[in-house]
């Protein structure tokens, strides 16, 4: 039986705020409280830190396999460890894509390996993710949590139409990258946004849209919800948090919000309960490739110092609100028990230094890419540890299977 307590924290999760000690106890929350001693437990000094439910990615890319020059699981895991994350989702965007069981079955064994935070790997929807046959979605059923064939929309009606079916047979959901090329944005996302909710009225089955960016789109999905549609949405850190007039054309699929007032119509909309979930879509790059006009944003490690700068300091969110958005949205869409400190949930938490501010620098990231337009920005919200299953998986700038192989060579006995 292993046992973490973790003393003297200021305590948040989507239900409220108090302060006082954890324990996590065989990867689960288990006690609660004030000033309470655990004879054995490994004790880790809070010092009065912010303690939040470990945050849960419904959407990135760790390149693996097949560009190992972006990204590999393992920089990908050390990235999303340093940024707070547990649980991550990945896409199916690989070479080979995930349109197999053989190679989803690499990419779990290979995140079981090391260890560090959970990979929920995406199934494709099509066939080399070209759109035009349907992936064997029963065969890839028992390895992966949903489908979609993300970085492209899957532009057929009956190829989407006969996906929703199969994929409610098999109690799995559809992730829509939602965009018709060739009208513009936001025309094209918005027209598959509207044929895709359409879509899952008529099959029953689960929906959920990946990164929207338009406020028509938000708006068409409050309409859609309330007539009774299965469907949750996302949105990312860098729409809400960026736009083009102040940071410039930085080439993202889907664009940047084009001024301010078009990002905060999706800030409203993110207030308003649209979105269930903000996601990174961490998009490594090498310079090469951005500089060839690759679109993506290196985001998972600065998605929540990037959040809390723009939205909690300047009192536009609160912090349970935030932690709603980055833990129990995503984690409830996944089927996980994670996002609230409370006994029985995953013993998954982030310590937090809410007023450690810091540039981001090329220094500031453990994944293989730095592409983002936020290089020299200051940030506040530095993550000071992340806590997987009661186990450190990162602290102060070291990780675990790289600088350390056991939590108890970072904390002391109680």
């Amino acid at each position: 039986m292993s046992v973490l307590l973790l003393r003297d924290v200021r305590v948040v999760d989507p239900l409220g705020e108090w302060r006082g000690d954890v324990a996590i106890e065989d990867g689960a929350f288990a006690a609660l409280g004030q000033g309470f001693s655990l004879p054995g437990a490994q004790v880790l000094e809070g010092e009065g830190r912010t303690l939040l439910p470990g945050f849960v990615d419904l959407h990135a890319h760790f390149r693996d396999p097949g560009f190992p020059e972006k990204e590999d699981l393992q920089t990908g895991s050390w990235a999303a460890a340093h940024g707070g994350f547990t649980a991550v989702s990945l896409m199916a965007n690989t070479d080979p894509p995930c349109d197999s069981p053989e190679v989803v079955r690499y990419i779990r064994e290979k995140a079981q390996a090391l260890n560090l935070v959970e990979i929920y790997p995406v199934g494709a929807v099509t066939k080399g993710l070209r759109g035009e046959e349907l992936a064997d979605l029963e065969a890839l059923a028992p390895y992966v949590w949903a489908y979609s064939d993300d970085g492209k929309g899957v532009a057929r009606a009956d190829v989407m139409a006969e996906a929703l079916r199969r994929a409610r047979a098999l109690g799995k959901p559809i992730l829509s990258h939602p965009e018709f090329p060739g009208v513009g944005h936001p025309l094209g996302e918005e027209l598959m946004v509207a044929r895709d909710l359409r879509l899952a009225q008529e099959t029953g089955a689960r929906l959920h849209l990946q990164h929207l960016s338009s406020p028509g789109s938000a708006r068409l999905l409050q309409e859609a919800r309330s007539a009774g549609a299965p469907v949750t949405a996302e949105v990312t850190p860098h729409h809400l948090g960026l736009s083009q007039e102040r940071f410039g054309d930085y080439r993202v699929n889907p664009p940047l919000p084009p001024t301010e007032g078009v990002r905060g119509e999706l800030v409203a909309a993110l207030r308003a309960g649209a979105f269930a979930a903000v996601a990174t879509d961490h998009a490594p790059h090498t310079p090469e490739d951005k500089a060839r006009g690759a679109p993506g944003i290196s985001g998972i490690e600065t998605a929540f110092p990037l959040l809390y700068t723009t939205f909690v300091r300047e009192g536009l969110l609160s912090l349970p609100e935030l932690s709603r958005y980055l833990a129990f949205g995503p984690a409830r869409i996944l089927g996980l028990r994670k996002g609230l400190v409370r006994p029985g949930y995953d013993g998954d938490a982030v310590l937090v230094e809410e007023d450690e501010g810091f540039v981001v620098d090329e220094g500031s990231f453990f994944s293989k890419s730095r592409n983002t337009p936020v290089l020299g920005m200051r940030l506040w919200g530095k993550i000071w540890a992340t806590i997987h299953r009661g186990e450190i998986v990162y602290i102060k700038g070291r990780l675990r299977g790289r600088d350390f192989d056991d939590h108890r060579q970072v904390v002391g006995a109680g």
